[in-house]
């Protein structure tokens, strides 16, 4: 496995790393930067990789400042549902769409 692209986010680093036709997009703590981390995701091409791991961060980022953590494929919020990264894989959405989005979360419950 190769790493194609790295992404400082938070104490983790999001990697896109090339798993022959398939490009994975893993997250590795900082303080132990053995291996190649946890999968969230996989893609076909690599423009879509990071594509995807850079809105990851983004989204990471914005559920952070409302409360949500990283719990194993999850953000997850106390008592509120649960968001799958696998989701957040496949959305574009822009830093204030993220935030209504979870604004509306925290309103519905």
């Amino acid at each position: 496995m190769e790493v194609k692209h790295r992404i400082r986010c938070f104490e983790s680093d999001v990697l896109v790393c090339e798993d022959g036709a398939i490009y994975n997009i893993n997250i590795q703590a900082r303080t132990n930067p053995l291996g190649f981390g946890r999968t969230l995701g996989a893609f076909g091409e690599l423009a879509r990789a990071v594509e995807a791991a850079e809105h990851f961060c983004l989204a990471y980022r914005v559920a952070r400042e409302h409360g949500y953590y990283l719990k194993e494929d999850e953000l997850v919020r106390h008592e509120r549902e649960p968001i799958a990264v696998r989701w957040v894989l496949q959305q574009c959405l822009t830093e204030q769409e993220w935030c209504d989005l979870l604004t509306r979360e925290a309103d519905a419950s």
